[in-house]
């Protein structure tokens, strides 16, 4: 008897380690469930959980909470008034009105980074907190002794030219500056800033008797230019103020792109550079390096990105693993043996970090440029035109634009940086929501947080303006 109570607690351990050793993998290897299984309604009480996970994974992990603290934002109260909106149905809530809820409710951080992910069945719904858009209306406004006078337009804004902006009864109204046209003159285009599609604005106008026009006022988008692989790698002007678009990276060995590091040595002398990167999502910090090389002997240090390291983020890293792993069966973007290799190594980095007991590690990541000593010192006038679709080098010049007293940045905001492809995923334990943001912040020149829309204009550019304008505007600040 006691030979087979033996026998039967050996067998009971040797299960035990196997059992073990399958748990232990599935929870460094597949950690998410992409089977779709989730269920379409979610009970008051799974809400309430996940809504707490959720709490839980921002309060250790999201980067920008000591920004949001210092303007007194705390998780607890935002995802508490979601609770209540959720918990006042009395019917179960179905899981991708959850998912909506969610989103909605972390769209104050104007973080286009924070994405959410739910798998059901056959369906793949994707929420993601949508990056702030300007909405213009093309009535443009003067300042004149504290008020706001609307100028002459051939337009929609003709029946009220030389009105007085009283206000608008919308919440979403903004006031763009926008380029002068003459010298000690503050000009802003009226319109709306949001992420979401505005209806006309209901804006009231009164003119020097104090007669009231009530005008809905209807809002537009711009079209952001995005550069593609075919346009060439530059254009210059030269027949007014120096005019300098940067397209996209060149190989060295090719004649365009020899013509344009020549080209900075011809424009040493002068004295404001007009450069325009719009739609240069792709383009390098090292391509443009090079050719500030040629053109300058100044120092810079300006876009800083900080990546925070933690066992729980490293975790959230190697469920972005699983991830690629996932979106490579049918187009394989990065080869299964790299997938792989990096897996191995952040589970040697978190045993690494457990092993050592490290709590945190930062690794920072910094544009620094250091001029050539035989180019001429920096003495431009610089104008940077930019959009949202901002690569590294266009980044890098419009934070130049921040840092140098004789900068100005033209355009639309730069977007977020950098772009959020490889951050960590967090699954939430009833929905099966993915959770993902990034592990990365954007730090400019002196070290505080870049806002997620990007760097803002100093001066926003709406249609019709173009080129033309800014070509007026810079030989007024010569």
């Amino acid at each position: 008897m006691l030979k087979i109570f033996i026998k039967k607690i050996c067998i009971f351990f040797i299960f035990y380690i196997f059992l073990t050793n399958i748990l232990i993998a599935v929870d460094i290897k597949i950690s998410l469930d992409f089977s779709g299984n989730t269920p379409l309604f979610l009970s008051k009480k799974q809400i309430i959980e996940d809504l707490s996970q959720t709490k839980k994974i921002l309060l250790e992990n999201y980067l920008l909470n000591p920004t949001l603290f210092q303007y007194g934002i705390k998780w607890e109260s935002i995802l508490q008034k979601s609770a209540e909106k959720l918990l006042k149905n009395n019917n179960p809530t179905l899981t991708h009105h959850f998912q909506e809820e969610l989103v909605r409710a972390l769209e104050f951080t104007e973080d286009p980074n924070l994405r959410t992910d739910l798998f059901q069945k056959k369906r793949h719904y994707v929420k993601r907190v949508e990056p702030k858009v300007a909405f213009y209306s093309g009535i443009r406004l003067a300042l004149q002794n504290e008020r706001l006078r609307v100028l002459p337009d051939i337009g929609f804004a003709k029946k009220i030219i030389n009105y007085w902006f009283t206000n608008c009864t919308s919440e979403n109204n903004f006031l763009f500056p926008i380029l002068p046209e003459r010298h000690s003159e503050d000009l802003f285009m009226l319109g709306g800033h949001s992420n979401r599609q505005l209806k006309p604005l209901k804006c009231i106008f009164e003119n020097d008797s104090g007669d009231q026009q009530i005008i809905k006022v209807p809002l537009f988008i711009s079209e952001a230019e995005l550069n593609d692989s075919k346009v060439p790698i530059y254009e210059y002007d030269d027949s007014q103020t120096p005019y300098l678009r940067w397209y996209r990276d060149g190989r060295s060995n090719e004649i365009e792109v020899n013509n344009f590091y020549k080209l900075a040595k011809k424009l040493r002398k002068s004295r404001t550079l007009i450069f325009d990167v719009r739609g240069n999502n792709k383009g390098s910090f090292y391509f443009i390096e090079k050719w500030l090389k040629e053109y300058t002997k100044n120092h810079w240090k300006n876009v800083i990105v900080k990546e925070r390291q933690t066992i729980q983020i490293l975790k959230g890293l190697l469920n972005r693993v699983q991830w690629n792993i996932f979106n490579s069966k049918d187009r394989l973007i990065i080869g299964e043996d790299q997938l792989e290799q990096k897996r191995s190594q952040l589970n040697a980095l978190i045993e690494h970090f457990k092993g050592n007991g490290i709590v945190e590690k930062w690794v920072e990541t910094k544009f620094i440029f250091n001029g050539n000593k035989n180019a001429p010192k920096w003495n431009t006038k610089l104008i940077v035109i930019a959009n949202h679709h901002c690569g590294n080098g266009c980044q890098f010049l419009a934070a130049l634009t921040k840092q140098i007293p004789n900068g100005i940045l033209v355009g639309t905001n730069t977007g977020p940086f950098p772009k959020n492809i490889s951050g960590p995923i967090f699954q939430l334990k009833n929905s099966k929501i993915l959770l993902s943001f990034s592990h990365r912040i954007h730090l400019n020149h002196l070290g505080n947080p870049v806002s997620p829309l990007g760097y803002i204009p100093d001066y926003w550019l709406f249609p019709p303006m173009g080129e033309k304008d800014i070509q007026r505007f810079s030989k007024k600040i010569e």
